[in-house]
Order: C-alpha cells, then structure tokens, then sequence
C-alpha cells in the first residue's frame, strides 16, 4: 500500500477550519469493495499500538505531564475503540463531525488544539492532522514532536490497513 502525502481534499470539513497553525494530509486508496467507514478507521488508528509506540508515547507522557499536557494515560482502549465507533467522544477526545464519510476528533488543551480527520471518497482514504497553538509552549511543544508525526501517521495508516484486513 502506498501512503502518499496529498492536499487537504476539499469535500472534507477540516479543509474550512480557520486559523490552523500547522496541517498535514496522506492518503492512500484502501483494497476491496466493502464499504469502510470512517469512525471505524478511526477508532483502528487510535487504538493500534506496536510496542515501538507505546514506548514512545510513554516518554512522551513523561516529559510533557509536568506542563499541564493532557496524556490520555488513564485510557482504555477498548472504551476509546467502543466511543469512536459508535460516534461519542472519550475521555481527552471529543468528536467534533461525524458523517458517512468523514469523522474529525479534537484534543484540546491550554496549550494547542489539534484536530484529526478520517475523510473516505472513492476507495481513498485520507488522514489529516491540524494544530493550533493557543500559546508558545504549544508551538514548542509541536515542533519537538513534528519530526516523529509523519513517521507515527504514516506507520500507523500501513498497520491499519494491514490489521484491519481493509
């Protein structure tokens, strides 16, 4: 599966979000012709984990809670997966659209908002991520982690397709 960094696609909803600080889009086309929809990829892409990242998230967890960052260390995955796929917000994460084609989350904090799309049309798939800074430790904050997010999107999008059977 080729995972390819792409235009933020113009029938999605985060294609009109105003004021976004940073935005990333990769999409691929999924296999097969059953329908997939998108709180399901969704729900697989926040609850797949490989070790590699949650060792990851760990440290990161550990250098930012002095900061007041939300960790989302108190989850459950089976509740999040549960949350997502039938349309409700959990936790850290809230579901800000939902319709048959797109799902968007927001995790919000003092310090920057971040938006994740799960947008389907025609076969493709399209992830996108948005931030806004709400202050400097925000913009810190992400530029430390902006070398690890295209890594992280783009081996989680393979793991996905390839756990899901999509």
């Amino acid at each position: 599966m080729k995972i390819r960094k792409s235009p933020l696609p113009a029938g999605s909803a985060v294609s009109q979000y105003p004021d976004i600080d940073y935005s990333d889009c990769f999409r691929a086309a999924l296999p097969g012709p059953e329908p997939i929809r998108p709180e399901k990829l969704m729900a697989a892409f926040w609850t797949t984990m490989p070790g590699w990242l949650t060792l990851l998230f760990k440290i990161r967890n550990l250098l930012v809670k002095p900061f007041g960052l939300k960790t989302g260390a108190d989850g459950n995955r089976e509740k999040l997966k549960e949350a997502l796929e039938t349309g409700h917000d959990y936790g850290f994460m809230s579901v800000v659209g939902n319709t048959d084609n797109e799902m968007v989350i927001s995790l919000e904090d003092k310090h920057l908002a971040a938006f994740f799309s799960v947008y389907i049309e025609d076969r493709t798939v399209y992830l996108t991520t948005l931030v806004r800074y709400h202050n400097k430790l925000g913009r810190i904050y992400f530029a430390l982690i902006r070398p690890f997010h295209t890594i992280v999107v783009k081996s989680l999008f393979r793991q996905v397709v390839r756990q899901q059977g999509f």
